[in-house]
């Protein structure tokens, strides 16, 4: 009967440990999701949508590199609503010294490019709208 009592002692312990390390890793991953990947600071911006549009696509990528790519597009199907702003966050291992910037419109009217802007001198880019030019700025600070 004692030796009963121990196996049965011993494979309660067991299911109790296994139980413990499934519960730490999904703990333990739930974590690694939760904590922001280190940034690069010295990139890092905020930019304003104040054209009056809404923006569908919001393209950042190294200048120089060619056509945009699905990696390049940072909403990731958020809306970058008019009158919003977002904050743009860069990995450490981004290390180009100028970027371009792409909007797609989400009501279709096209795209508009600014190009070659060295970000470690920026700390915020606007969109503004001037209908009576029909032209996207974006003004740096």
């Amino acid at each position: 009967m004692r030796k009963l009592f121990l196996i049965a002692a011993s494979v309660v312990f067991c299911l109790g440990l296994v139980t413990t390390s499934t519960h730490s890793a999904r703990l333990n991953n739930s974590f690694t999701r939760v904590v922001a990947q280190p940034q690069n600071p010295e990139l890092d911006f905020t930019i304003v949508n104040k054209t009056g549009y809404d923006v569908k696509a919001l393209y950042i990528g190294a200048s120089g590199t060619g056509d945009w790519t699905k990696d390049d597009e940072v909403l990731k199907g958020r809306a970058f609503p008019n009158g919003k702003s977002f904050d743009i966050k860069f990995s450490p291992r981004a290390k180009a010294e100028k970027w371009d910037i792409m909007v797609d419109w989400a009501d279709g009217s096209g795209k508009e490019e600014w190009l070659n802007l060295k970000l470690t001198e920026i700390q915020k880019v606007t969109l503004i709208y001037d209908k009576e030019k029909d032209q996207t700025k974006a003004i740096i600070e």
